[in-house]
């Protein structure tokens, strides 16, 4: 289960501690000096060292300093007596996770290590992710030959540029743009490319918070706050400090949740539900929509306009058409190099693309790139490979000019029909695929489910129509 490092200079405590190490499934090393135990450690990869204080030659708190200084990442046990308390206390100090008084408890012990491994694991986990994430930022490129995208690159560099003393003087970001635009990329290149980079990025899409906990979620509780409430619960803001909380689809959070993120903005506390003090919030804070949040009836005019400080646009593909050919041939590296094989767009291939209106937007450009690299035998990725004239079929819900006039005579027309038929003719035109339909109409997910809901209407029976 885990590598185990053991320094110990009293012989036959150390073997016995090896002994029910190995018996529990540890790989374990002995050594009776701290020297021995650095030698031990540049010669293989550790995952545990239980490190007694009281060593002969250099000190425990030395071989400790040093241990630290090989390997960051290795879980220290500080062992030590009643009489050297003080010093296990300037151990945890210089950076031990836990100890043990002696004599040793060995059911203690493997629960200590189980522990420990634990939570090493946990550490792994988020700094993996957060490498990830920050080495898509990073690599992730702003593809700007655009002048919109141009504009959208300069504006990014500027926010990036900023530095402030902590991440509450920032003001807010509020980036706007349809579905599949790279909202999320552009949030995560802001914090990766910040001064705040270490610190934990915390995405939240609020159209999936659940209905009536939105607040519980962002804000956290406290016991006995509300029935369920059995232990105190940390929010997803709290879990944010000292970094970034970037809220996505921020146009769906609840009227209720607004109130007390208007308040967080402006005060930077939070109190929460049931709690009866107030907890200084050092977050940098992040926005995302691809609605209009002045036209939104349930969206609260002032806090649009506290998070209104800096405002990214992001365009839409069809509006950035010197940058889809570069993007897809990004994408098609990327997934080349997935799936092992080499591939290139043909002429015509390069000109449909460039063609293509893309109502779903980068996102959808990807995921077809992606679907054509996977499915396509052949080197070359020709037109009939992108099937574009079967999508150019959506794009005639885009066509403002004759679908409005043909949808809305002069006499007039009911809202609600309209409405009800334009999203069963993206249900055609998509199979019945909610996400498809929803890519057509520039709707967020779960604002189409919703209307679909209202009319009453089956995407199954959309199927093969």
């Amino acid at each position: 289960m885990a590598q185990v490092l053991i320094v110990e200079d009293e012989s036959l405590l150390a073997k016995s501690t090896a002994r029910y190490l190995t018996g529990k499934g540890h790989d374990c090393y002995v050594a009776s000096t701290g020297e021995a135990g650095l030698s031990l450690l540049e010669k293989s990869k550790m995952d545990i060292a239980l490190l007694d204080l009281q060593l002969p030659g250099i000190s425990g708190l030395e071989t400790l300093k040093r241990l630290r200084n090989s390997d960051p990442d290795l879980v220290v046990i500080i062992a030590t007596a009643h009489g050297t308390m003080a010093a296990a206390v300037e151990a945890m100090r210089l950076g031990a996770n836990d100890f043990l008084r002696k004599p040793l408890d060995m059911e203690e012990l493997s629960m200590t290590v189980t522990r420990a491994i634990d939570n090493s694991r946990i550490r792994q986990k988020i700094t993996y992710y957060h490498d990830r994430d920050a080495e898509q930022a990073l690599g992730g490129d702003l593809v700007c030959h655009s002048p919109k995208m141009k504009q959208v690159s300069e504006l990014v560099e500027r926010v990036v540029g900023m530095n402030l003393e902590r991440p509450s003087d920032y003001p807010p970001v509020l980036i706007l743009g349809e579905t599949g635009t790279g909202k999320d990329l552009i949030a995560r290149t802001i914090h990766y490319r910040s001064k705040l980079s270490p610190e934990a990025f915390i995405e939240v899409n609020c159209s999936t918070l659940p209905k009536g906990l939105e607040e519980a979620e962002l804000f956290g509780y406290e016991k006995g706050s509300f029935t369920g409430a059995q232990k105190p619960k940390r929010g997803l803001f709290e879990a944010a400090i000292g970094g970034t909380i970037f809220l996505n689809e921020i146009g769906d959070l609840s009227s209720e949740a607004q109130v007390k993120l208007l308040q967080v903005i402006e005060r930077k506390t939070l109190r929460r539900i049931g709690g009866l003090r107030d907890i200084p919030l050092d977050v940098r804070i992040i926005a995302a929509t691809n609605r209009d949040l002045l036209d939104a009836e349930l969206f609260r005019e002032d806090l649009y306009y506290r998070l209104n400080n800096l405002t990214v646009h992001i365009p839409p593909l069809r509006e950035r058409k010197e940058d889809i050919l570069e993007l897809a041939t990004i994408f098609l590296q990327k997934f080349c190099k997935k799936y092992g094989v080499e591939k290139s767009f043909t002429p015509e291939a390069a000109s449909a693309l460039t063609a293509y209106h893309w109502p779903g937007n980068v996102r959808e450009l990807q995921q077809l790139i992606e679907r054509v690299t996977f499915l396509s035998n052949a080197p070359d990725v020709t037109a009939e490979d992108l099937n574009i004239k079967l999508r150019q079929k959506s794009s005639e819900l885009q066509n403002d000019n004759g679908i409005v006039a043909s949808l809305v005579p002069e006499t007039g027309a009911d809202f609600g029909e309209l409405e009800c038929e334009i999203i069963k003719r993206a249900l055609e035109i998509s199979s019945g695929n909610v996400s498809r339909a929803a890519q057509v109409l520039s709707l967020g997910r779960e604002a189409l489910r919703y209307r679909i809901s209202k009319h009453q209407l089956n995407p199954r029976d959309f199927n093969r129509r």
